[in-house]
């Protein structure tokens, strides 16, 4: 099981949100300069790209003079660490509206991000999926009804937990002479006289076991015979705003299911270590303390309470 951070977009619409907001620094001029820097410095997922991509992008942006010298947009010096930088203050400005005292929430909802998840299995990607509103209905699952899904299958998560039914009787097949080999039925009845086709995931009524493969009325019965401890893809896209609420109530300090809440903190990880400025802070709060804490360790208490707070405060 894996999850795997696919694409950051939007720095430069949050970066211009912060100056809509506060009535100043617009212009469209200012937009276009700050989109071409943000294209020069990060790469084709939205991470920081290296030196040497980035003067491959200045090369393109760069407008040639007649003596061979090279004119680069406003924003942008020719120099990688300077331009960074200036990449970087633009980003705290915004990062430090969205999440600190004044807690802004709208310009994070600029940043989007999307993410694979590979090999989770199907009971906890629908507990992932309870956030459709989170992500939009930014959700595409692999398909069970197209696939060529020719057996029973457990995610690495419930692999060696359970043991399915076909699994089972093989194991006990293994354990008895040839004599006594358990073998289940190809065709069974019901009490209504109705004919039922064993299928690799149970049994299924015998004329859809008859309908040519192309016709796909078959794949949609055994459908319903499928585990939800069978491994599953998907790709999601939210913005960082709703994907820090989702965090929230999934990571390993909650309820959550084992394999999800491994999946978010492995998304986590990598979305701190790859996105700049706001990545470092995704997994914490800013407190009315003035202190970065864990969001699921962040603790309401009453306004008393509070005053109380800050008069001790005051008196240290």
């Amino acid at each position: 099981m894996d999850f795997k951070l696919f694409k950051v977009s939007g720095y430069e619409e949050a970066i211009m949100s912060l100056r809509m907001s506060k009535g100043k620094h617009y212009s469209w001029d200012k937009a276009r300069e700050i989109q071409q820097l943000v294209y020069a410095v990060t790469n084709d997922q939205g991470f920081i790209c290296g030196e040497r991509e980035y003067k491959f992008k200045i090369t393109s942006l760069a407008i040639a003079q007649e003596d061979g010298a090279e004119i680069f947009p406003a924003k942008i010096t020719g120099n990688y660490e300077e331009d960074l930088e200036e990449f970087k203050r633009l980003l705290t400005l915004t990062f430090n509206n969205a999440m600190k005292d004044q807690k802004h929430h709208t310009l994070m909802k600029y940043i989007d991000i999307s993410f694979f998840s590979e090999g989770l299995h199907r009971g906890a990607q629908d507990d992932l999926d309870a956030h459709a509103m989170g992500f939009n209905n930014r959700i595409t699952r692999f398909s069970t009804r197209l696939a060529e899904i020719s057996d029973i299958e457990l995610s690495e998560w419930y692999n060696g937990k359970v043991i399915p039914f076909n699994r089972a009787i093989e194991i006990m097949n293994n354990s008895y002479n040839e004599a006594n080999e358990i073998n289940l039925p190809t065709y069974i009845v019901d009490n209504d006289n109705v004919v039922f086709k064993l299928t690799p995931f149970g049994y299924i009524l015998e004329k859809y076991s008859r309908i040519p493969a192309k016709n796909g009325l078959d794949k949609d019965i055994q459908r319903g015979l499928m585990l939800l401890g069978m491994p599953s893809h998907a790709i999601w896209k939210t913005d960082i705003f709703n994907l820090r609420y989702i965090y929230k109530m999934r990571n390993m300090l909650t309820k959550a299911n084992p394999e999800l809440k491994l999946g978010m903190e492995l998304l986590a990880d990598q979305i701190e270590k790859l996105i700049p400025v706001f990545g470092e802070f995704f997994r914490k709060e800013y407190t009315d303390s003035g202190s970065w804490e864990h969001v699921s360790k962040v603790k309401t208490i009453s306004y008393e309470e509070f005053e109380e707070y800050k008069k001790l405060k005051r008196s240290k």
